[in-house]
């Protein structure tokens, strides 16, 4: 590599040092102390009892609709929040048995089925009468007997209703939580024409004022002509699509808006029972695209955000990705994910790291992998890997579980890693694992057990020795352990070794077939100079490194730049050169020991360069030093836009101190916030 050389004196690389964070500084704007709460089972019928978890710890009543058909429980919601209820759902033949047991933690004592036989079967009410539980069913010849039964029950105190399409059900669902807060019923109808039992409910509760939710499209002219030819006083909220009308929604009425709900605008169940924990504090669903917030919804969450004291998101990851959670959090469209990994060895080490981070912690870190866990190698008298894995040996099961609420209340997702080691032992136990379908469905099975124990986010897997031939065999474990953790809600992140050709070393990591199935990529661009003197990370071989993941059709808004916080201490030898890892203060200080001169290794596409300088210690050995600072990372996490990343994945906290932790936080908040 062609080098330029920049020398410094100690003062002047300090000057530049503290030039270099000022703007840091002035520009990262603090993110609200407010960390998304999720709620999200592996399905919709889960998803609704964990909202019901979160928010009734008893209840005399339940609601109770089908979960695989939606017009039924649409007008749910108005009723459940006048019987202080949750909205359940199940299956159209039978009470599910996680359903039942809801139920039964709740203490309830009545049950309200919506919907004819053919939506909650008969078989249901038998379950219901077996437990001892009375029960109402609310229904309709269709869909429109069903919405008028219901409005029938609640009343219109305020002589007011709200108009819906039978058959467009997201307009419903964005008005659903305010009607419910405000005891106002949800009716429905045709496109062009008004439902006979609709017209007939209208008359009955004596309404004087229908608002019309969505639409021309959705709810006709016709139809609104007819209504005010019979005298009532209509009006209409609507927008150009299903999301500027629920902005609409949301902006026109009178939402209390210091917590707002998040949910799928494409898929609706998690919105039908969120609507009634929403309603209880009046407060409004935002309904977005899966991976897309609406730019007209963007901004005004922008001006919401300084109010804003919580937010809760409906649906797992695979619905709203973590990437969509952190733009409603923080306001950048183009967030970054920070992760960083959590190295230590006991109980007390993993807190003394986690102590350095500031009480705000989400600002410049998404994610923290703790390396807990280490493939066990081939068991004696046998001859292949069975798939288990071990813990910190120092730690009890309980520190896990510990550990990770400490972090979580700093609003920070806990990715434990799982590794393998590098010894010809190691090696070996991964390649006989990988190569045998049933040790991966053990290890698949130890680990979703794992995550549910410790109640942690997501994994990291981490293994860097295999064989050439064991790469198809890791392709194939990803492919398998992605629906198990998407099942759980759960994150999924690799690491993999660099690579910056077809032919180079780590031809077992499938760049493109492995980021088809996790959530996100970690390319460790670091470990550049291992054997003699040189940069960790130099900015040429890191860009060739990603140019060549680019160029493998990889989608980079998966990847995770490596960034290396440690540097080596080269001491020469007879036999070549012994190296020791430091962080960026052991640097500093040795120069000041030493009197060293500080040089920056430049090319001439990397005029920043990398920090380095010699000394020669009491005994007379001769030392380099390469190491990375502030303005070298600076350079690396300009990549971060240069290339679409989805973030970093840094080595590790263990290289931090108050200082230096102090000084990188503003640096990463600028960069990937």
């Amino acid at each position: 590599m062609r080098k330029s050389v920049l020398i410094l004196t100690s003062a002047l690389l300090s000057a530049l040092l503290l030039m270099s964070q000022i703007p840091f500084i002035v520009q990262a704007e603090s993110a609200p102390e407010t960390y998304p709460t999720r709620l999200a089972g592996s399905n919709r019928y889960l998803t609704a009892l964990q909202i019901s978890q979160a928010g009734w710890t008893e209840a005399d009543n339940v609601i109770l609709a089908r979960g695989d058909n939606f017009p039924d429980a649409l007008a749910g919601a108005v009723l459940a929040q006048q019987m202080q209820a949750p909205l359940l759902l199940t299956e159209p033949g039978s009470l599910l048995p996680e359903v039942q047991a809801e139920i039964q933690r709740l203490g309830a004592t009545r049950v309200y089925l919506l919907g004819a036989q053919a939506a909650l079967s008969t078989a249901i009410e038998s379950k219901l009468a077996a437990l001892k539980i009375s029960f109402q069913r609310l229904q309709g010849a269709d869909r429109y007997g069903t919405a008028a039964s219901i409005a029938r029950l609640t009343g219109a105190p305020e002589t007011e209703a709200f108009l819906v399409s039978g058959y467009k059900f997201a307009d419903a669902l964005s008005i659903s939580s305010y009607a419910a807060a405000h005891n106002i019923p949800i009716l429905m109808t045709d496109v062009n024409s008004l439902p006979g039992e609709t017209a007939k409910i209208l008359a009955e509760l004596k309404i004087k004022k229908i608002t019309i939710v969505g639409g021309t499209g959705v709810v006709g002219v016709a139809v609104e002509n007819a209504l005010q030819a019979q005298g009532y006083e209509t009006g209409r909220l609507e927008g150009a699509d299903r999301y500027q009308t629920n902005l609409k929604v949301i902006q026109s009425l009178d939402h209390e808006r210091t917590g707002i709900f998040i949910a799928t605008g494409e898929n609706y169940p998690d919105a039908l029972a969120g609507a009634v924990l929403a309603a209880r504090q009046n407060q409004p669903i935002f309904l977005i695209q899966d991976e897309t917030i609406p730019e007209q919804t963007a901004a005004y969450l922008d001006t919401l955000r300084p109010q804003i004291k919580h937010i809760t998101v409906f649906g797992g990851y695979a619905l709203i990705p973590y990437g969509t959670e952190s733009i409603i959090r923080t306001g950048s469209l183009t967030p970054r994910i920070s992760l960083h990994y959590w190295q230590a060895y006991n109980h007390a080490a993993y807190q003394s790291q986690l102590s350095l981070l500031p009480e705000k912690a989400a600002n410049c870190i998404d994610f923290i992998s703790p390396n807990w866990y280490q493939l066990n190698n081939i068991p004696d008298s046998q001859t292949a890997a069975d798939g288990s894995f071990s813990g910190v040996k120092d730690m009890s099961s309980s520190d896990y579980g510990l550990l990770v609420k400490a972090a979580q209340a700093r609003g920070l997702k806990v990715l434990p890693m799982i590794a393998s080691g590098w010894s010809a032992e190691n090696k070996a136990a991964l390649d006989s694992l990988l190569a045998s379908k049933a040790a991966r469905g053990k290890l698949i099975s130890g680990l979703v057990q794992m995550l549910r124990e410790t109640g942690s986010d997501g994994i990291v897997i981490d293994f860097e020795s295999l064989s050439d031939d064991s790469g198809p065999y890791l392709t194939q474990f990803i492919k398998e352990l992605s629906p198990q953790l998407k099942a759980q809600n759960k994150i999924l992140a690799m690491a993999v070794m660099p690579r910056t050709s077809a032919v180079d070393w780590y031809q077992e990591f499938d760049y493109p077939r492995l980021a088809q199935n996790v959530d996100y990529l970690n390319i460790m661009t670091y470990d550049y100079s291992t054997s003699t003197p040189g940069p960790i990370a130099p900015l040429d071989w890191v860009k060739k490194v990603l140019n060549y993941t680019k160029s493998q059709g990889v989608a980079m808004n998966k990847v995770l730049l490596g960034i290396p916080y440690y540097g080596r201490d080269w001491t020469a030898t007879d036999d070549g050169y012994l190296k020791t890892s430091i962080n960026l203060s052991t640097a500093l200080k040795t120069t000041a020991t030493y009197n060293a001169t500080l040089q920056r290794s430049t090319t001439s596409a990397d005029s920043v360069g990398i920090p380095y300088y010699t000394y020669t210690d009491i005994a007379m050995a001769e030392h380099t030093v390469y190491y990375d600072d502030l303005l070298s990372w600076d350079s690396k996490l300009s990549l971060l836009d240069q290339y679409g990343l989805a973030g970093i994945g840094s080595w590790s906290l263990m290289w931090l101190d108050n200082e230096t932790t102090d000084q990188l936080c503003p640096l990463l908040q600028n960069h990937l916030r």
